[in-house]
């Protein structure tokens, strides 16, 4: 049994974190796993991905069995660990596809971080989020305590890192950060209904407006203005915006 399954539907990657039995906690085999599906990803002619996990889980972040293990004589290997698991997330952040995380169930420590990787985020009604490090004594390492402000108000992100509370996807969705909460049979079919709203545009474009939003936050409003229209200069000589200004042109026309 694959502990990730890939599908493609149309131009969409499905990807399924399949450790039900241990609701998708993150392992060493499991991340290897997850690196080459992304790799197979990378060089498919697909538009968007869908993240999601198998059972009544998205995962509950790291096995922590095996982090106890390590931690007399084996610290180094958890770095390890904790550092692929962070560049893991990161690549899917700065992916130049849309990312949807579609969360079946918990989502915590580190599949919660998962979730903050992704652009936007559809989850089952009833669903549990939250960073739940310090419930363990534990830290995030994979981009957790950096993110979270950025997708949540502050005074919410530090209730949550400080408390390690797990939250409805109801109050996640007041907050901004679950674009939708539907019913659990239903899930994927609105990740999938989000993701083909993307795939019905350019793909140039699309992942270079990506690029900007997500550079524009490390930079100064002058760099990042800057950024954005050096951007939008180079694309002036993409056939993308040719096409899209002719399709504009000949509905017009078809209209009048």
């Amino acid at each position: 049994m694959t502990l990730v399954d890939l599908t493609f539907e149309d131009s969409i990657a499905l990807v399924r974190l399949n450790r039900p039995d241990r609701l998708n906690a993150l392992s060493d085999a499991l991340l290897a796993e997850l690196e080459s599906t992304l790799d197979r990803i990378a060089v498919s002619p697909c538009r968007a991905i869908v993240v999601t996990g198998a059972g009544r889980a998205f995962c509950v972040g790291a096995d922590l069995p095996e982090v106890l293990d390590r931690l007399d004589g084996a610290q180094e290997e958890i770095l390890a660990f904790v550092r692929r698991a962070g560049n893991l997330f990161s690549r899917l952040e700065n992916s130049p596809l849309p990312v949807i995380a579609a969360v079946n169930g918990h989502a915590v420590a580190g599949g919660f971080e998962l979730v903050l990787a992704a652009d936007l985020v559809i989850a089952a009604e009833g669903a549990l989020l939250g960073d739940g490090h310090v419930r363990y004594g534990m830290l995030p390492g994979g981009g957790g305590a950096v993110r979270i402000e950025r997708k949540l108000p502050a005074n919410v992100a530090r209730r949550l890192l400080f408390t390690g509370d797990l939250e409805p996807a109801e109050r996640f969705h007041t907050w901004g950060l679950v674009e939708e909460v539907v019913p659990a049979r239903g899930l994927l079919d609105a990740a999938f209904a989000l993701a083909h709203r993307f795939t019905a545009h350019s793909a140039l474009a699309l992942a270079e407006v990506k690029r900007v939003s997500n550079a524009a936050r490390d930079l100064p409003t002058a760099e990042a203005l800057r950024l954005e229209y050096d951007t939008f200069a180079a694309y002036l000589e993409s056939p993308d915006l040719r096409a899209g200004l002719t399709t504009f042109r000949e509905r017009k026309r078809g209209s009048e």
